[in-house]
């Protein structure tokens, strides 16, 4: 119903003239380009055959250097220069250029200069916490030491006696100062420091029984402490501490330095969007097929652009082209890409039905015939006329007040759509921030029997308006008996059964459309079996599938059950706050209502979100909508962090 008509483009240009025409086509965002280098789209077609592959150009690698080089100097400067972010972001908007406005701007910037200057001060920051993460490894060698006083490069120089440093596990500490105490009376032995496993030692020997001495650390696991420096472990441990006092110095002075880089950072971010432009319009050329002088592109154009771009390519490379337009062939549906494009309220919901799938080219677009449902449902669920107004006196704002792109205004749309389901249910339900309203028609407290009747009945409005979807389709695709068996059975057996409980002619009335429609099931269901035993057995087992039809139903159920919780959690919350003591009330009590209601609320839109959006996705979509179909991704800018507008 909304999904737009596309026609395949053929278009031949000098290869010269390549780079030219896909810079304009590339501002323009009209076309999906298809890959004639597929080996499907070859294999046959003897004019392609012919043809050989477009590839990238030697400039090709420059460019990506260039990009690699600003993406990286800008993942660095991202830790150090401050985003503009949140509420201030969406107010100033992103800027907006030409391709050619942006090509000027990069052309005259220093970007290389910045390049080199940002690449230099990250490798010096990288060598300062190398050097620190050095240090702090020998402070956590050293510490263990500071309380030996005396220069470790002094401990080989002694004349009679022979010094050993090392750890050795606490299990062993007592066993090995008895060993070496009994065997070696001219010795001595001293406890640094400890850990929880392991102790630190200092022993000492005479140099003609040094040989002896080592054996025995070594049996008990003595692990010798070798060091290069000559100095007190204290004194190297206060040294090291205050370099890296000096380096972390260094190091504030640089982040100092790189924060004040934001035009520095600017420059970067315009030459990285300049040149990831150029790259996809080099990567597009990997799509086509040339001779020596033309260049062969193919693509998807939406109809009623056909001549916005044939006006582009002219404004690029004059008469010198051949470009024809062709409609989609049946064999082609599967190929095409979808694009969707509602108008009014449904035109916000789109990306209900592209979170699900969006839908096959040949099928009908689901969202304008889910777009009521959802407003009712979601307003159901939170029913809430304060809640509603909130939401959107907050989306009006956020349109009118914010810079937003389509996607984000689009957003803002949706959900002030939303707020006035909410509104209208709230007064309809005659709740405001938990409280009853006099003018309510239906009381959710009190009422709940007809909040069920209603919520079923939503159902089965739903479920029937999907099915007759499914036989419109099947009637628009010719397939009469298709409509009769998959759907007109179903329509006469679930209208009939309830009426089975009527009396007089309309119980009769029932049970012979029951009757018919239950035949027509068995009968028709298993029609692609081979035998008649399979084609029963799989009609029966059609049959059975009426159980889900009530499942689908208690699910509706959701509607009313999300509404009452919504209003009794708000209407607890404002109990609460009444039974504040005293002066709390003034005090505190706004302060917790706006908090505990803001949580209340959020809490409600998500769950009505998400289960309003289930309800279409299993209980609607499953009795008509299939879905498949391949987004229409055309060739377009990088938006990252400018907009790019078409060129004058």
């Amino acid at each position: 119903m909304a999904i737009v008509k596309m026609n395949k483009f053929t278009l031949l240009a000098f290869e010269s003239e390549k780079e030219k025409l896909l810079k304009k086509i590339q501002s323009s965002s009209e076309v999906e380009f298809i890959n004639l280098q597929d080996e499907e789209k070859v294999e046959g077609n003897e004019v392609f055959e012919s043809l050989s592959k477009d590839d990238l150009d030697a400039e090709t690698t420059l460019i990506e250097e260039n990009v690699s080089k600003t993406r990286s100097a800008l993942d660095f400067l991202k830790e150090f220069v401050a985003e503009v972010g949140g509420l201030k972001a969406l107010k100033a908007g992103k800027e907006s250029l030409t391709l050619d406005e942006l090509e000027v701007k990069v052309e005259n910037s220093n970007w290389e200069v910045v390049y080199s200057e940002v690449k230099k001060m990250e490798r010096e920051l990288a060598t300062l916490e190398n050097e620190k993460t050095k240090l702090l490894g020998e402070i956590e060698i050293l510490e263990p030491w500071q309380s030996f006083d005396a220069p470790l490069g002094e401990l080989n120089n002694f004349e009679k006696v022979v010094a050993f440093l090392g750890v050795i596990s606490s299990q062993n500490l007592e066993n090995m100062k008895n060993e070496i105490e009994s065997e070696f009376k001219e010795s001595y032995i001293e406890v640094i420091s400890n850990t929880d496993q392991d102790s630190y030692v200092f022993v000492m020997t005479m140099k003609e029984r040094a040989e002896e001495m080592d054996e025995v650390l070594k049996n008990f696991g003595f692990s010798a402490f070798q060091t290069k420096y000559k100095e007190k472990a204290s004194v190297l441990v206060e040294e090291f501490k205050l370099k890296i006092q000096e380096i972390e110095a260094q190091k504030s002075d640089l982040k100092g330095v790189l924060s004040n880089y934001r035009e520095e950072k600017r420059t970067l971010e315009l030459a990285y969007e300049y040149y990831s432009n150029i790259l996809l319009r080099k990567e597009a050329s990997e799509n086509f097929l040339k001779t020596d002088k033309v260049v062969v592109i193919q693509g998807w154009v939406p109809k009623n652009d056909n001549s916005s771009l044939e006006g582009i390519i002219q404004s690029s490379v004059g008469d010198m082209y051949y470009l024809e337009f062709e409609e989609v062939k049946e064999e082609e549906v599967a190929e095409v890409p979808v694009k969707l494009h509602n108008k009014g309220p449904a035109a916000a919901f789109d990306s209900i039905t592209e979170m699900y799938s969006l839908p096959r080219y040949d099928e009908i677009d689901p969202t304008p015939l889910l777009t009521p449902f959802y407003l009712v449902f979601f307003g159901m669920m939170v029913a809430d006329l304060g809640y509603g107004l909130v939401l959107f006196v907050g989306s009006l704002l956020a349109m009118k007040l914010l810079n937003l792109d389509e996607a984000q205004e689009k957003f803002a749309k949706f959900f002030m759509y939303l707020s006035i389901a909410t509104t209208i249910a709230g007064a309809v339900f005659g709740t405001a921030f938990g409280f009853e309203l006099k003018f309510g028609l239906i009381n959710p407290s009190k009422d709940t029997n007809l909040l069920l009747i209603l919520s079923v009945g939503f159902g089965v409005i739903q479920i029937f308006f999907g099915l007759f979807i499914k036989a419109y389709m099947l009637i628009r695709d010719k397939q009469y008996l298709y409509a009769l068996f998959d759907v007109g059975s179903w329509i006469m057996l679930l209208i009939g059964l309830p009426m089975i409980f009527f009396d007089g002619p309309i119980s009769l009335i029932g049970k012979v459309l029951a009757i018919v429609g239950s035949i027509l099931i068995i009968l028709t269901q298993g029609r692609d079996e081979e035998t008649k035993g399979a084609q029963i057995g799989q009609g029966l087992y059609a049959l059975y599938g009426i159980t889900g039809y009530v499942g689908d139903l208690v699910s509706y159920t959701r509607l009313m059950a999300l509404g009452i919780a919504g209003g009794s959690i708000a209407a607890a919350l404002n109990l609460i706050i009444g039974m504040f003591p005293g002066i709390a009330v003034i005090i505190v009590g706004p302060l917790f209502f706006i908090a505990a209601h803001t949580f209340n609320m959020l809490l409600s839109l998500l769950g009505a979100y998400v289960h309003t959006a289930r309800l279409q996705y299993v209980e609607y979509f499953s009795k008509f909508y299939e879905g498949g179909g391949k987004a229409f991704t055309p060739f377009r800018t990088i938006n990252k962090f400018i907009t790019i507008k078409r060129n004058k």
